[in-house]
């Protein structure tokens, strides 16, 4: 084994174990804010209408009347051993654990077509745009990219939801109708095709049950929010795509491959672009985290039952318990996805060597 290779097992086994102090310090924090809600907690899982006797006893079940180190490491310890406690109001009498386990599949669905998506077409959109540097195509596509960067995702979401339900409606006259991207995607529990067993990802199940009407269903619930997400995502990596290429192109390596009469076509694609593409890929590799985190606001908009929808429900209703779980899982996801970048960055650019 070479030793930038035993390098690179001593950095991610380093990374992960300063994942654990960083995680228990996002469950204390976490545990701090659900008690500085406005809502009892208590209370909520509870109830108000018992007897006085059973609803003190069930307060001091729960530790309501424990000092508050000894909450915050029951609190812990449960975390540690996977009883991530139940849903009391969102989706009440279901395991947080559970409800994780069936809501982000769907997140996973309309991140995955974003994530393939939005590479492939800001690099083209970049190189493009470089390419033609100060004509009409390039100022279109910057201002397109200015848009994206600019306006709040909600509100870009709402526009696609006016124009495709609406608009596009009337102005074809009924021909183009597709209302059914405003229902809901089924809930909780978990829907399958006929056959009973479901992976949780709709998609791979139609595959599997060769159900053609459960997998149109589904991609039809998934076109406005992937669209929205691909727009949004499009807009930081055009630009730094361009910027990258511009740099590139002014490189001296570019000025001699073109003195030596190399087509402008190999210069672009087989010089420029593989040098722009180092700082590109940052992003695009990180570009998971991001899109998580968008997709709260999308989810939302569209009324698409995944992470992000659910996270906002536990947080408007108070259920502190799903708030906790949602959000610890979710940083989870976005550092085990800073590790991913850091390792691939090194594959990609070999003058990286981590210690």
């Amino acid at each position: 084994m070479s030793r930038k290779s035993q390098n690179m097992i001593k950095y991610i086994i380093k990374r992960v174990l300063l994942m654990v102090p960083m995680l228990i310090v996002v469950l204390i924090f976490t545990w701090f804010l659900s008690r500085m809600m406005a809502v009892n907690p208590y209370v909520n899982r509870i109830g108000l209408t018992m007897d006085r006797d059973v609803y003190e006893r069930e307060l001091k079940r729960l530790g309501y009347y424990d000092p508050w180190y000894i909450q915050l490491v029951t609190y812990l310890r449960n975390f540690f051993t996977g009883q991530w406690g139940d849903s009391y109001i969102v989706v009440p009498n279901r395991s947080v654990l559970e409800i994780i386990s069936i809501i982000f599949p769907k997140t996973i669905e309309l991140m995955i077509f974003s994530i393939i998506i939005t590479p492939i077409l800001g690099v083209k959109l970049g190189i493009s745009s470089a390419k033609n540097r100060g004509k009409p195509k390039d100022t279109g596509i910057r201002f397109a990219a200015v848009l994206g960067a600019g306006f709040p995702v909600f509100w870009i979401a709402t526009l696609i939801q006016r124009f495709v339900g609406l608009s596009l409606k009337t102005f074809t006259l009924g021909t183009i109708n597709l209302e059914v991207v405003f229902g809901n995607t089924p809930g909780l529990p978990k829907p399958v095709p006929s056959g009973g067993f479901s992976t949780g990802f709709r998609i791979l199940d139609s595959f599997f049950y060769n159900d053609q009407i459960f997998l149109w269903d589904t991609l039809l619930h998934l076109i406005l929010p992937v669209t929205c997400m691909i727009f949004v995502s499009l807009a930081g990596l055009t630009r730094l795509t361009r910027s990258s290429m511009l740099e590139a192109l002014d490189q001296d390596y570019i000025r001699t491959a073109r003195a030596k009469g190399v087509l402008e076509k190999d210069v672009v694609n087989k010089h420029a672009l593989r040098n722009a593409l180092l700082p590109t890929s940052n992003l695009i590799i990180g570009g998971t985290a991001a899109a998580l985190l968008g997709s709260l606001f999308i989810e939302v908009t569209f009324n698409y039952k995944g992470f992000g929808y659910y996270m906002v429900q536990s947080i408007f209703q108070g259920d502190y318990l799903l708030i906790n779980g949602l959000l610890v899982f979710a940083i989870i996801i976005i550092l085990t996805g800073t590790l991913v970048t850091d390792v691939m960055y090194t594959i990609i650019d070999p003058r990286i060597i981590y210690t």
